[in-house]
């Protein structure tokens, strides 16, 4: 055994706790004291001299302390390390820190087969997603190209799946989150645009290339909705105001004070067919799409179904606007017209309201009644009863085989449509009920005592009602929602609520006279309202900001 200390001892039981060069050099005096005597120097100059044979046996017997280091227990080679770790500079503490902290990493995921590391990533939300993506290019390569983990997240969230094969569908779901954020924190584009004067905008849709709009000075307007400030066009034939309309493709169907239904051919133009046989204002309409219900397309084939301040109730079939006639004149359909089908007879007064899915038609008149037709048969099923004024508002729950109906005496009530019976009576309004909305979860109805509130549609119970500081100041005129949202408009302007909570997000207009109508889509929200006695609109694009 050699007579030499072993180098654990040394580093154990050294009383100094600094390396040579790190002891403090003496400072000398100022040149004008007297300086150190040469014995003092001499001994100075003996212990550097011993310090240095010292740490020169230090270093002599590293390889000695690797070799005893490694028999240690794990014990004793963590106390050693702590106590060496305890005597070193920040220097280097920060250079032992990079060699342990590469040892010590270990990607897990890339140690496990690719379905294992799919399965994992499968339970991770968005957010754990997005960091997950940062810790390495293997980990972000595998989040990223992963569809089935994108699609989970769209479904989820209730986002549109793309229709572009050539976009990623990471990329899809981050355009559809920005877009989703853009409208909870108000963050949009607005467009202003002219359209029919003076007068009452009384209808409106859009989709991503055109938005219609119908009005009481008998025009029907098309804007490009990439460009609603350019070049508009005009529909124009009625005699009379535009009170009801909605196209389906390039077919449009409008009904006017004229007591007339005009079919149009949207992409050129032109007026293909003309319905008559009211006798009255056509207040509303509806395209009735067919639709599978238990195993059979209802109706057979497309409808139109129209409502007239005369009573009345007509259906017809839907021209196909595509066909070639040998005339540019529009078909002109009285006694004879091939496409009538039926004649609805049974309300006293001006019907109000009419709303269908299948063969089902359900419409609400100002005799205070509600009525469910056959729309295959064309006979009345059910005539509920039970409003005490004017029914203004139907509207048809296909899911719970329910319709709800608004009226001027500020009830809601909810019908079924199977037996006719009422299965509630929604209160809480205190004046005339004008408009009614409906979605899977919500059904939201708009009144003239400046309020909206939001019913569950299953039990009838009111869940939040829309008012308060930041209210509506006059009756709202319009409204539109969808499971995330309220947007409403009245005197003064256009405000957005959150539906799941019945809070107040922010106004989208406001220092107006009057708001006529308001629809929106994923992206954009329309308006058209009225200030200084003019009627304009504004286009207000969420899928602008973040995104383009």
């Amino acid at each position: 055994m050699s007579d030499h200390p072993s180098i654990v001892q040394i580093t154990l039981n050294t009383e100094s706790k600094r390396p040579f060069h790190h002891t403090p050099i003496p400072e000398y005096p100022l040149l004008n004291e007297p300086l150190p005597d040469q014995t003092a120097m001499e001994d100075q100059l003996m212990t550097y001299k011993t310090q240095d044979k010292k740490l020169s046996e230090v270093l002599h017997q590293l390889p000695l302390f690797a070799k005893e280091f490694e028999k240690l227990t794990p014990q004793a080679q963590s106390n050693t390390l702590f106590r060496l770790l305890q005597r070193s500079n920040t220097s280097t503490l920060q250079f032992t820190n990079s060699l342990i902290t590469p040892i010590l990493k270990r990607d897990f995921i890339a140690c496990l087969p690719h379905e294992l590391k799919l399965q994992v990533i499968s339970h991770l939300d968005i957010r754990t997603l997005c960091i997950a993506s940062r810790v390495s290019k293997k980990w972000k390569s595998l989040i990223d190209l992963d569809k089935n983990t994108w699609l989970r997240l769209l479904q989820k969230d209730g986002f549109d799946l793309p229709t572009t094969p050539t976009i990623s569908w990471k990329e899809h779901y981050k355009r559809q989150y920005t877009l989703k954020s853009n409208w909870k924190k108000g963050r949009f584009k607005r467009i202003e645009f002219e359209g029919h004067t003076e007068f009452i905008v009384t209808c409106l849709q859009f989709d991503e290339e055109k938005i219609v709009s119908g009005a009481t000075d008998s025009m029907i307007n098309i804007y490009n909705t990439n460009d609603p400030s350019g070049p508009m066009e005009q529909l124009q034939g009625h005699a009379g105001g535009v009170w009801a309309l909605q196209y389906v493709g390039n077919t449009l169907v409008s009904g006017s004070i004229d007591r007339t239904v005009r079919v149009w051919n949207i992409k050129k133009r032109k007026c293909t067919h003309i319905f008559k046989g009211h006798t009255s204002t056509v207040r509303c309409l509806q395209i009735v799409e067919p639709v599978m219900i238990n195993g059979r397309l209802e109706p057979s084939q497309p409808l139109i179904v129209t409502g007239s301040r005369d009573f009345s109730i007509r259906v017809w079939n839907l021209p196909n606007v595509e066909e070639e006639t040998e005339s540019d004149e529009p078909y002109i359909g009285e006694a004879n017209n091939p496409w009538f089908k039926f004649l609805l007879f049974g309300h006293t007064n001006s019907v109000r309201s009419i709303a269908a899915h299948g063969n089902t038609l359900v419409s609400g008149s100002y005799d205070n009644s509600v009525a469910v037709w056959n729309l295959e048969t064309g006979r009345m099923v059910h005539r509920m009863e039970g409003h005490s004024s004017n029914v203004y508002a139907v509207v048809i729950d296909p899911i719970r085989h329910q319709c709800m109906s608004g009226s001027m005496d500020s009830t809601v009530y909810v019908w079924d449509i199977l037996t006719g019976e009422c299965l509630h009576k929604l209160d809480g309004h205190s004046i005339l009920v004008g408009l009614l909305g409906l979605t899977p979860n919500h059904l939201v109805s708009a009144a003239a005592d400046k309020t909206l509130r939001v019913w569950n549609p299953s039990t009838g119970v009111c869940e939040h009602v829309l008012a308060g500081e930041h209210g509506h100041e006059g009756a709202i005129t319009c409204f539109k929602h969808d499971d995330e949202k309220v947007i409403s408009g009245s005197e003064g302007g256009l405000k957005m609520w959150d539906i799941k909570t019945g809070r107040h997000l922010y106004d989208l207009v406001t220092d107006v006279k009057g708001v006529w109508w308001v629809t929106f889509d994923k992206r954009r929200c329309i308006v058209a309202i009225r200030d200084q006695d003019e009627t304009s609109f504004q286009m207000l694009d969420f899928g602008v900001v973040n995104l383009e």
